[in-house]
């Protein structure tokens, strides 16, 4: 793969998590997306550990909400997001879960 598809890889499901704008965390993920576009490749396992939290947040507040549609999408493009991450080798294992105890 080469790094200008990793980057709009990972720009493209930055979109796919977008909150609509005025929600919370709208703001964060455009920056966050930006970021991704603008910085230099070797900043991506940064950028990737950054998303994966930034996901959790989202769906933490989608859950808080009570919006489980909401929810729904952001799981998807979280477990999307770490499968492409973890395959382009960006972070390490992001499924804690299956971690040794």
């Amino acid at each position: 793969m080469t790094q200008q598809y990793l980057i709009g890889q990972f720009s493209a499901l930055l979109g796919d998590l977008q909150p609509p704008p005025g929600e919370c965390l709208a703001e964060t993920v455009h920056d966050l997306r930006r970021e991704v576009e603008s910085s230099p490749f070797a900043m991506l396992p940064v950028l990737a550990r950054e998303a994966m939290s930034l996901t959790d947040m989202i769906c933490w507040v989608a859950l808080e909400r009570g919006d489980s549609s909401g929810f729904c999408r952001y799981a998807k493009v979280a477990v999307a997001l770490g499968e492409f991450t973890d395959s382009a080798g960006l972070v390490g294992d992001w499924r804690p879960w299956l971690r040794d105890s």
